[in-house]
């Protein structure tokens, strides 16, 4: 057969279920298939199962008439149905009706995978979404039958997949090596117009909605009935209403009698649709869904869009969407005690029960409703038609957040800011400061890899694992450009060497490493002078953080310094001249890192007076060293070690600071992005005259500069601050100006964005170039 011709592209949406069968999967296609005829024009087309006792065929029972064809299922396992010829027939359909593109939704095995294939016959793009983690049923043999599947042919799937869309970060996350770095994360929406928000009702009835399948006992109903139960005994005059049908209905309906509960306190209602289900939801107080297992629930986004409160657990991605004590309350699966006390919260304080319900309805109308999710789907499939896929960059240091540190935040603003452009993709690739074992996680939306590390030289984390676990992720994640973030050596330099050909950008944060240690700074020496030129020798793109990095000076680099959210950090109510005398370092405190100049600090301020604090914000195994150090001093009791300090806690201490200081004493110290952050603060700053500092410090402009290692020198320029009010205001309000004329954060990751996407697309045409040679 031939293609027909349509003027708007027709695309098959192929799902093992669709309604009037229930379920979240089959909701999200439904709305997904009237939103993209609605909102942009495509034509579609949808392939699913025939049930028991229908007729196979071709159907004008879809959203607005559009083509449903039913392919015969004769065998049910579990819940996947199960039939033959499926990728002859689908493809026979992809060329009946002139399909463009190919959207398989999964998990249920089978169908989306036969779809992928069919898609692959006919030449058209296929793109793969799927709703939930690793399908896992409790029973061994099912288990190892799933754990199979999913190793072999989902993740043939997966690699015919263009591209992937996954309903939340979980998803992602938990099943990592098929989708991580490749996925767009699309959730479930609401039908804003059906879930409309209504008054609270005075009566406490709880809402339970889903499946009373076997399979999904899951859900948590069985818990839930437990729960009710015990708060009707306690005194609370609550009811449950269960919407939902399945096998299980009937074991359902015999505890709830065994409970106690009888027919006018636990009401099964049924399946409902449409408006039905909508007054359920206004019927109800409380959404409760104690579930164990779940992705990211849709009842939970209607129940919201419905402007009521739900109570649920904290497992899969729905701690994405609930917030706890801000839009709904979680408690963990199986904690019976917890679920009546949330449910009791709920159903015994309206007030707040409807704060709850605001913010919620709040969230999803602002980022849920159906029209938005279609549209960041048909970005997708816009993307795929086209031949443009996102070129994914791997971001590669060798400590990440929550570790604190410069290198670390400038790692992560740079993946920060290559997630939130539409043409890129981020991940990041860093070693596991915790042991052995490698892992995935999604950090504010980005894929974080840590590979295990095996032993620590000094502060240098090594496995003989990486090479081959470097080659796998680059090659999994499809990553096009790789980003790596020195001077620790090691993960950096393995990423370089082993990127298969891929562009690196390679970035050196800091001057020479020696620590005047002999037999440390003869490797660092030699590292300097014989392997890191070959590094950068293999760099695309070289760049330097400050003028005395070492790759400064390499022909061809270019210089992008750290910077500063200057929005989140700013000054704070009082003055400097005003604040209390406390004096901050913000730093490392290791005994690899005794070049910061912690002990030259200490000594300064043991020759100033009494009424003198100082704050020591970081960790490390030199912390005790110092404590001990002050003590000796005499100024123990002046010294103050909170540990290592994020957020808003950071943002406070240096608005609260009398003067910041960095008095390190090596060249090892290029940059000091602690001196910008404390600038953005409106805090004045001291630095040694070493290094990158004085790139940064203008003296008497916007800080000042002491002598390296000279504790007399800084405690006269601490004095010469404390005493002169009007020379901290200056130098304070002089540093705003400089972090935000020469530091905010944009300025500088829109540098790194740019390159990135000329690499790409260097990278593509020479990919290109070489498959058709």
């Amino acid at each position: 057969m031939t293609r027909q011709a349509h003027t708007a592209p027709t695309v098959l949406l192929a799902a093992p279920y669709v309604p009037p069968s229930v379920g979240g999967v089959e909701q999200y296609v439904w709305h997904l298939a009237r939103e993209l005829s609605a909102r942009h024009g495509y034509r579609v087309v949808i392939a699913t199962t025939a049930a028991r006792g229908e007729r196979p065929g071709r159907y004008a029972d879809g959203p607005d008439g559009c083509a449903v064809y039913r392919l015969a299922a004769p065998l049910l396992l579990s819940r996947t149905p199960v039939g033959a010829g499926w990728r002859r027939q689908l493809r026979r359909i992809i060329e009946r009706e002139g399909v463009d593109l190919v959207n398989g939704h999964a998990p249920v095995p089978l169908f989306a995978d036969a779809a992928a294939r069919a898609a692959d016959d006919a030449g058209r793009p296929f793109v793969l979404t799927y709703h939930t983690g690793r399908m896992r049923k409790g029973s061994l043999p099912a288990d190892a039958f799933l754990a199979g599947y999913e190793r072999t042919v989902l993740a043939g799937t997966a690699r015919r997949a263009r591209e992937v869309i996954c309903s939340s970060d979980y998803v992602v996350a938990d099943l990592a090596r098929l989708f991580a770095g490749r996925a767009t994360v699309v959730p479930p929406g609401a039908d804003l117009g059906l879930f409309a928000p209504s008054p609270l009702p005075s009566e406490p009835r709880v809402l339970f909605v889903g499946s009373l399948d076997r399979h999904t006992a899951y859900k948590g109903l069985s818990g839930l009935l437990r729960a009710v139960a015990e708060l009707r005994r306690a005194g609370t005059p609550v009811r449950l209403e269960v919407v939902g049908d399945g096998a299980a209905a009937g074991d359902y309906r015999r505890q709830a009698a065994r409970l106690g509960l009888d027919e006018a306190t636990a009401v099964f209602s049924g399946r409902l649709f449409g408006e039905d289900l909508a007054a359920a939801y206004r019927r109800a107080l409380v959404l409760a869904l104690p579930t164990s297992y779940d992705s990211f629930p849709s009842v939970l986004v209607e129940a919201m869009a419905a402007g009521r409160p739900v109570v649920t657990t904290r497992v899969g991605g729905i701690p994405t969407l609930v917030r706890h004590e801000e839009n709904g309350l979680l408690v963990a699966p199986g904690d019976r005690a917890a679920l009546c006390g949330a449910l009791t919260r709920v159903l015994t304080d309206q007030a707040f029960a409807g704060r709850l319900a605001e913010a919620g309805l709040s969230h999803v109308r602002a980022e849920l409703g159906w029209a938005g999710q279609a549209d960041r789907t048909a970005g997708v499939f816009g993307r795929v038609l086209a031949g443009h896929a996102p070129c994914t960059v791997a971001v590669v240091a060798p400590y990440f957040p929550p570790k604190i540190g410069g290198v670390e935040n400038y790692a992560a603003r740079v993946a920060a800011a290559v997630a939130a452009d539409p043409d890129l993709r981020s991940v990041v690739i860093t070693s596991n400061t915790a042991g052995r074992r490698s892992g995935v996680s999604i950090e504010s939306g980005v894929p974080v890899v840590r590979l295990g590390t095996w032993m620590r030289v000094s502060n240098t984390p090594l496995s003989p694992l990486w090479p081959l676990q470097l080659r796998f992720w680059l090659r999994r994640l499809r990553v096009g450009v790789v980003n790596t973030h020195s001077p620790v050596p090691g993960l950096p330099d393995l990423a370089v060497a082993f990127g298969g050909g891929r562009p690196a950008v390679v970035t050196y944060h800091a001057g020479s490493m020696v620590k005047g240690e002999p037999g440390a700074d003869r490797i660092i020496r030699h590292y300097e002078t014989h392997v890191l030129p070959r590094v950068f020798g293999r760099a695309r793109a070289l760049v330097a953080v400050s003028p005395v990095s070492l790759a400064a000076h390499h022909p061809g680099a270019q210089q992008i310094t750290p910077g500063v959210d200057t929005v989140r950090f700013t000054p704070g109510g009082l003055p400097p001249s005003q604040r209390p005398r406390d004096v901050v370092y913000l730093g490392r405190m290791d005994r690899t890192s005794s070049w910061k100049g912690v002990d030259v600090l200490l000594d300064a301020v043991a020759k100033l007076p009494g009424d003198l604090a100082l704050t020591l914000v970081g960790g490390g195994d030199a912390v005790a060293d110092h404590l001990a150090h002050a003590d000796r001093l005499g100024i123990a009791e002046r010294v103050h070690t909170p540990g290592p300090l994020i957020g808003d806690d950071l943002v406070t201490v240096l608005q609260r600071a009398a003067a910041v200081v960095l008095p390190s004493r090596t060249e090892a110290e290029s940059f000091g992005m602690v001196l910008i952050e404390a600038m953005a603060c409106g805090t004045p700053v001291i630095g040694s005259d070493v290094g990158g500092i004085p790139h940064v410090i203008e003296p008497d402009v916007n800080g000042l500069l002491v002598p390296p290692g000279d504790p007399a020198a800084l405690a006269g320029a601490l004095q010469a601050l404390l005493d002169d009010g009007g020379l901290a205001d200056r130098l304070g309000a002089a540093g705003r100006r400089t972090a935000v004329e020469r530091y905010a954060w944009p300025t500088l990751t829109d540098r790194y964005v740019r390159l990135f996407k000329q690499l790409g697309d260097h990278s593509r045409a020479a990919h290109t170039r070489s498959g058709n040679s």
